[in-house]
Protein backbone atom coordinates (compact mmCIF):
# COMPACT_ATOMS: atom_id res chain seq x y z
CA UNK A 1 0.00 0.00 0.00
CA UNK A 2 3.00 2.39 0.91
CA UNK A 3 4.63 1.72 -2.98
CA UNK A 4 1.12 2.40 -4.21
CA UNK A 5 0.57 5.79 -2.76
CA UNK A 6 4.49 6.94 -3.73
CA UNK A 7 3.15 6.15 -7.37
CA UNK A 8 0.51 7.89 -7.15
CA UNK A 9 2.15 11.06 -5.26
CA UNK A 10 4.81 10.93 -8.07
CA UNK A 11 2.46 10.57 -10.73
CA UNK A 12 0.47 13.89 -9.76
CA UNK A 13 3.45 15.54 -9.23
CA UNK A 14 4.86 14.91 -12.64
CA UNK A 15 1.42 15.52 -14.56
CA UNK A 16 1.67 19.38 -12.09
CA UNK A 17 5.20 19.89 -13.55
CA UNK A 18 4.50 18.74 -16.97
CA UNK A 19 1.41 20.74 -16.90
CA UNK A 20 3.85 24.25 -16.00
CA UNK A 21 6.28 23.05 -18.53
CA UNK A 22 3.48 23.03 -21.60
CA UNK A 23 1.85 26.68 -19.78
CA UNK A 24 5.52 27.93 -20.20
CA UNK A 25 6.62 26.76 -23.46
CA UNK A 26 3.27 27.77 -25.06
CA UNK A 27 2.97 31.37 -26.94
CA UNK A 28 -0.99 31.59 -26.28
CA UNK A 29 -0.64 32.76 -23.26
CA UNK A 30 1.56 36.10 -22.41
CA UNK A 31 3.77 36.28 -19.69
CA UNK A 32 1.56 38.61 -17.38
CA UNK A 33 -1.04 35.06 -17.31
CA UNK A 34 1.30 32.78 -16.97
CA UNK A 35 2.95 34.38 -13.79
CA UNK A 36 -1.28 34.76 -12.61
CA UNK A 37 -1.67 31.17 -13.45
CA UNK A 38 1.74 29.53 -11.81
CA UNK A 39 0.73 31.46 -8.58
CA UNK A 40 -2.80 30.88 -8.28
CA UNK A 41 -1.72 27.41 -8.84
CA UNK A 42 0.92 27.51 -6.30
CA UNK A 43 -1.94 29.22 -3.71
CA UNK A 44 -4.00 26.61 -4.50
CA UNK A 45 -1.41 23.48 -3.87
CA UNK A 46 -0.41 25.04 -0.80
CA UNK A 47 -4.07 25.45 0.73
CA UNK A 48 -5.19 21.41 0.35
CA UNK A 49 -1.62 19.79 0.93
CA UNK A 50 -0.24 22.41 4.25
CA UNK A 51 -3.96 21.53 5.88
CA UNK A 52 -3.46 18.18 4.91
CA UNK A 53 -0.17 17.65 6.07
CA UNK A 54 -0.66 19.01 8.99
CA UNK A 55 -3.92 16.79 9.87
CA UNK A 56 -1.40 13.82 8.77
CA UNK A 57 1.23 14.92 11.35
CA UNK A 58 -1.14 15.34 14.35
CA UNK A 59 -3.02 12.21 13.73
CA UNK A 60 0.00 9.92 13.98
CA UNK A 61 1.15 12.18 17.33
CA UNK A 62 -2.30 11.26 18.59
CA UNK A 63 -2.39 8.09 17.40
CA UNK A 64 0.13 5.98 19.47
CA UNK A 65 1.87 2.59 19.19
CA UNK A 66 -0.16 -0.59 19.05
CA UNK A 67 0.89 -2.20 21.83
CA UNK A 68 2.59 0.86 23.87
CA UNK A 69 -0.93 2.42 24.22
CA UNK A 70 -3.66 0.05 25.84
CA UNK A 71 -5.52 2.69 27.41
CA UNK A 72 -6.14 4.44 24.13
CA UNK A 73 -7.99 1.17 22.73
CA UNK A 74 -11.28 0.05 22.55
CA UNK A 75 -12.27 -1.52 26.09
CA UNK A 76 -13.76 -4.75 23.79
CA UNK A 77 -9.65 -4.56 22.65
CA UNK A 78 -8.30 -4.78 25.91
CA UNK A 79 -10.44 -7.30 27.07
CA UNK A 80 -9.44 -9.58 24.53
CA UNK A 81 -6.19 -9.02 25.13
CA UNK A 82 -4.72 -11.30 27.62
CA UNK A 83 -1.41 -9.61 28.18
CA UNK A 84 -3.18 -6.08 29.04
CA UNK A 85 -5.68 -6.85 32.44
CA UNK A 86 -6.16 -3.85 33.79
CA UNK A 87 -8.75 -3.31 37.30
CA UNK A 88 -11.20 -1.58 35.68
CA UNK A 89 -11.55 -3.87 33.17
CA UNK A 90 -13.27 -6.35 35.82
CA UNK A 91 -14.94 -3.91 37.97
CA UNK A 92 -17.12 -2.55 35.46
Amino acid sequence: MKWVKLAAILLLASLVVAGHVGLWLSDEWSREAKVRLTVLNAIGWSVVILPALGVARWASAHRGSEEGDAERRPRAQRQQDPKKFRRDDFLS
